[in-house]
């Protein structure tokens, strides 16, 4: 898909209670796709506040991506690792949707934290996206509806 705008400044932006709906992975690459937006600072301050989006994460295979759910068994919280391409199944088959909340930078890997929903099944579990970052993120968007 083609977008009016991209930035590769990662202070204008924020996931932070943004849903992504479709997922790609490539060779070196894992996009996640917003159709509802994302937050852009130069829109104000609503939330999100971005016509259609993606956002790109230039994948280092050397310190590679987890990705981490969460869910409650007999009282105890049960933590399972998934693959990126697990991930990419769950939420391109329809039925999930990954929101973003908060995001954590360390050297060469990002943190988010978030849900993923279970739209057919309403509810959701905990989740954790460790990205092993091999160059900027690229966020490209389009301006708000009129």
């Amino acid at each position: 898909m083609s977008y009016a705008f991209t930035s590769t400044d990662r202070d204008r932006f924020s996931l932070h209670d943004c849903r992504a709906k479709t997922t790609k992975i490539g060779a070196d690459t894992l996009t996640f796709s917003f159709p509802d937006g994302i937050y852009c600072a130069d829109y104000g301050r609503d939330w999100p506040n971005t016509g259609a989006a993606e956002v790109v994460f230039p994948l280092d295979a050397r310190r590679g991506s987890h990705v981490f759910l969460f869910r409650e068994s007999d009282g105890l919280t049960v933590r399972e690792c998934v693959t990126l391409g697990e991930l990419a199944e769950k939420i391109n088959g329809g039925g999930w949707e990954l929101e973003f909340l908060y995001r954590y930078d360390g050297y060469g890997e990002i943190l988010y934290t978030g849900c993923l929903w279970n739209l057919r099944e309403p509810g959701h579990l905990d989740a954790q996206l460790f990205i092993g970052i091999g160059a900027k993120t690229v966020f490209h968007w389009d301006p708000p509806a009129e």
